[in-house]
Parts: structure tokens; C-alpha cells; sequence
């Protein structure tokens, strides 16, 4: 009977695998998530779709519906602040994100039922976890499991098209060919950069795809975009966050195509390039190692030797095209772009962990045992040690910089000021606190950057209905003009535009404007 078992009970515990990897990844990120709102790790655009998601409205472009979505839903788990809740959503969606990579790599590497052996399983369970670990401890992800952003989520669609889509056991199955549409448009819902992966998957379904079943795909495809009637929808009920006022065939265009963003994609210099290629090299050590790098490099070097090239083709593509999207659009923070892949990268690490150690136990005898005994010590704590390095620069459990940002600046707010906001991370978290905590309702908040645009200027009049009676004009000088012998205007960031007209007088972390005529009513007291 105990011979009988104990391979029962081994494969149980290797079936466990992604909940394991999962559950490492959830202790770990929400050990470390934002208590409130962060502008650490690129988080600065958290209030924007945490109102959003939470008032009903419509963040920056590209609406983010699936964000929107899901978010409030697990926001109604009893777990402090809406901005926590909203954190821990990014920790939970990263987690699920590791403990499905991790039954994708187990499926891809575990050995054939008909071919058993004494190790049945478990030399290949060690290295799905090794490799599994490694991109959960990787920084990009972790950075972005921490706060209130869209890259977790993505990075969760991402891996679950690619579990979808590799199952060929289940391709012959029209309901699986629609799961994947599905997939594919609510992912497509959270970041429109989910495209950048349909190119492979297309290498891969090529051989299975059948008239049926590309029609079942579309089907489930359309479904699953129908998660953007969420913007109109949302537009229709005034919400206080409503970029680009989507009720219109114009306006739904505008945000779902990220129009004001555009020209970063492919914007980078081309003197750039060179600095950017670098950083890109620095990236991949920085988040694998040298060793890892290595790995994944000889991992998709077997598959070609092996003959697996339809599989290595369909993962290199993916690889490229979000290598490139990332490295040439221009802006601070595209790294993140990078995440699915580095997925894919933990693929190859894998293959390449299994290929090394299976031409180790070719060789026989004593001395290869023992070298891949070791060879598996080393996969398992080499993230777990590059875990413990980087825990203290990633954890963001005791930041409070946005919070006392906060507390200070509406501290040096009089009652019915106007304040003029330049930077994302100020306009964004000033919403959080006005639309969602409720606080400071008397302050009138204005982001001088986004004043041009008329569905802004209507979404200023909804929100301060009495303030706007007057009409809100279009540029920055006469706002201020028409506003400072009528209430005190502060500024979060200093602006040289106004200099001509008026004086900006430091008060703590802001700035009160006042005329330059000495002898008004704001002038400044000597």
C-alpha cells in the first residue's frame, strides 16, 4: 500500500505547483504594496484610475474598461482604503499571473506519462518553480504589483492567453478556440499592447486553425471587446473623471486610440538609440542575471535543435516587437512595456535550465548525480536570494511621500482656493482625495495642461457648476486673471508662463499667485 501512495501523494504535491508559486508571489507583493497612493515605481497615474474605476468614470487614454471593471469589483473587498484595495488588485492579478506561468512551464516541460522513471516529474516541477520565481522576483514585476497600475493585470491576460493557446490537447474544441477570443479582448481592454503578442499566436494556432474555428475566435473576440462600451456607458452618467467625454463616436475614437499619446510610440530620437539599446541589455541582466540571461538564450536555442521552431518562432516574435515598443517609445517609464517579455524569457529559462541538466545526467555516474542535484539547488535559490536583495529598494509598505504631500498641501489651502495643477501625480492624487476620500470639496482643482481641451473644460463645469457659471477661459493667464480678485489661487508647481503677470510666492510644498500690482488686493504683505 505505501508503494502505492507515496507516487500519489508526489503528484499531488507537483500538482500544487502554481498555487505555491502563486501564493509565494501574493505573500510577497502584498508584504511590500502601497499602503495609499505612490508615485514610486511609475505609479503616478494610480488616482487617475483609481477614481475612476471607483466613481464610475473614464481614465487617460485608452479608457482602461477591463481596469475599470474588475477593479471595482474586487474594491468592494474589506480591505482599507480605496487606493489600498486598488494596490492589492495589482498584487493579486501579478500573483495569478506567476502561478499560471508556472503550470504553463510544468505543462510544456513534464515528461511523457508513457515514459516514467524514479524522478518522475519532480526534476521539471524544480525547475517550473525556479523559473516561475525568477520573474515573480524580477523588479519590473514587482514594481508593478505594488501599486495601482495596469501592467499586473496585463501581465495576467497576457499569461493567459498564452496557457489558452499552447493547450493542444483542447484546440480541437470550438468552445476553447472562443475562450481565447474572449481572452484576448478583455486583456485588450486593459492594455491595448496585448496586440503585440497576436502575431505569435498566430505562428502557433496556424496549424489547428479551421474556417469554424477562426470564426469561433472572432466571435469571442468581438465579445470580449465589447468590454469598451464601458466608456460611453460610463460618459453617459457625468462622472467627475471622464477624459475625452467618450459619449461621442469623436471622443470614443479619441480615447481608445490614445490620440495625445501618439506620438511616443516609435517617437524615440534616433540619437537615442544607442542609450536606449544599453539600458535595454542593463534591464534583462537587472531583472535574470547573467546566469539567466544565459539560460533563456541556450533555452531557445534547444527548441530550435530540438525541431520545436514553429514554438521558438512564435515566442521570439512577441519578444521583438515588445523589445522594440518599449525601447523606442519615448518616454521615462517604457520599460514596463517589458513585462510579457520577460514571461517569455522565463519560458526559455526554463527549457534552458531542463536542456542543461538532462545533457548533466547523459554523462552518468556519481559526479553528473550530484552536479544536477546542485544545478537544481541553485535554479530554486538564485531568485530567492535576488528576492532578498531587492526587497528593501522595492518595498513600498511604509511610503508615505504622496500622503504627506497631501496632508501639506491642502494644509496651506484657504477655504474656496483654486489650484492649479501641472504634473500627473499631483492632478491625479488630488482627485483621489476630492472625488473618492471626500475631502476638501470647497477647493476648485484645475490642471493647467489639460485646459485646452474642451471635454476638459466640461468636466470642469460639471464638477463646479456655480464656479463655471461664468464661463472657464481657454488659457491659463485668464483664469488666473479672472479668478484672483475672487479667491486665493495656488499653484503645485511653479510656472514661468505667468511670471509677466504675476508673482508666485513659495507656502510650503505650493504657490500662491498674486498680482504684481502693489498697490491691489493680493499683494503680497512685506
Amino acid at each position: 500500500m505505501n508503494n502505492l501512495r507515496r507516487p500519489t501523494r508526489r503528484n499531488l504535491l507537483i500538482s500544487l505547483l502554481p498555487l505555491l508559486a502563486g501564493a509565494l508571489a501574493l505573500g510577497l507583493y502584498a508584504s511590500t504594496a502601497a499602503p495609499w497612493l505612490t508615485w514610486e515605481h511609475a505609479g503616478a497615474d494610480g488616482g487617475d484610475l483609481i477614481t475612476a474605476a471607483i466613481t464610475g468614470g473614464v481614465p487617460h487614454p485608452s479608457g482602461y474598461p477591463t481596469y475599470c471593471l474588475l477593479g471595482r469589483l474586487y474594491a468592494l473587498l474589506p480591505l482599507g482604503s480605496s487606493a489600498r484595495r486598488l494596490n492589492l488588485f495589482s498584487a493579486t492579478a501579478a500573483a495569478l499571473a506567476v502561478g499560471l506561468l508556472a503550470a504553463l512551464i510544468w505543462r510544456w516541460l513534464r515528461p511523457p506519462a508513457e515514459t516514467p522513471r524514479p524522478t518522475q516529474g519532480r526534476t521539471e516541477a524544480l525547475i517550473a518553480l525556479a523559473a516561475t520565481l525568477a520573474f515573480a522576483t524580477s523588479p519590473t514585476l514587482w514594481s508593478q504589483a505594488l501599486i495601482a497600475e495596469v501592467y499586473a493585470l496585463t501581465a495576467l491576460f497576457f499569461v493567459l492567453a498564452l496557457c489558452i493557446a499552447t493547450h493542444e490537447e483542447r484546440l480541437a474544441r470550438w468552445e476553447w478556440w472562443g475562450l481565447l477570443g474572449l481572452v484576448l479582448g478583455l486583456g485588450l481592454g486593459a492594455h491595448l499592447t496585448l496586440a503585440l503578442l497576436l502575431p505569435g499566436l498566430a505562428i502557433w494556432l496556424w496549424p489547428h486553425a479551421r474556417r469554424a474555428r477562426l470564426l469561433v475566435l472572432a466571435g469571442g473576440l468581438a465579445l470580449g471587446l465589447g468590454v469598451y462600451a464601458y466608456l460611453p456607458l460610463a460618459a453617459s452618467g457625468n462622472p467627475p473623471v471622464n477624459w475625452g467625454n467618450p459619449r461621442t463616436w469623436e471622443g470614443f475614437q479619441w480615447v481608445v486610440s490614445g490620440q495625445m499619446y501618439r506620438h511616443f510610440v516609435l517617437g524615440l530620437p534616433l540619437s537615442y538609440l544607442p542609450a536606449r539599446i544599453g539600458a535595454w541589455v542593463q534591464l534583462w541582466v537587472q531583472q535574470y542575471t547573467w546566469p539567466g540571461v544565459a539560460l533563456a538564450v541556450f533555452g531557445l536555442w534547444s527548441w530550435l535543435e530540438r525541431g520545436q521552431r514553429r514554438w521558438a518562432l512564435a515566442t521570439a516574435l512577441p519578444f521583438a516587437l515588445y523589445s522594440l515598443y518599449a525601447i523606442t517609445y519615448d518616454t521615462a517609464d517604457s520599460y514596463v512595456y517589458l513585462i510579457p517579455a520577460y514571461v517569455l524569457a522565463a519560458i526559455w529559462m526554463a527549457e534552458g535550465a531542463r536542456a542543461l541538466l538532462a545533457e548533466i545526467a547523459q554523462r552518468g555516474g556519481a559526479v553528473a548525480r550530484w552536479a544536477r542535484a546542485i544545478g537544481l539547488a541553485l535554479l530554486v535559490a538564485l531568485p530567492l536570494v535576488a528576492g532578498l536583495a531587492r526587497y528593501p529598494a522595492l518595498d513600498l509598505s511604509r511610503d508615505r511621500a504622496a500622503a504627506d504631500w497631501v496632508r501639506a498641501a491642502l494644509a496651506e489651502l484657504p477655504p474656496n482656493a483654486l489650484l492649479i495643477t501641472g504634473e500627473d501625480r499631483h492632478t491625479f492624487t488630488l482627485d483621489y482625495v476630492q472625488w473618492v476620500e471626500g475631502q476638501r470639496p470647497d477647493v476648485i482643482l484645475l490642471d493647467g495642461e489639460l485646459l485646452a481641451y474642451p471635454w476638459y473644460r466640461e468636466q470642469l463645469a460639471r464638477r463646479y457648476p456655480a464656479w463655471a457659471q461664468s464661463g472657464i477661459p481657454t488659457s491659463l493667464e485668464e483664469v488666473v486673471q479672472a479668478n484672483s480678485s475672487q479667491r486665493p489661487v495656488y499653484l503645485s508647481s511653479s510656472r514661468s508662463s505667468l511670471d509677466d503677470l504675476f508673482q508666485s510666492i513659495p507656502q510650503g510644498p505650493l504657490w500662491r499667485v498674486v498680482s504684481k500690482d502693489t498697490s491691489g488686493p493680493d499683494a503680497p504683505q512685506r
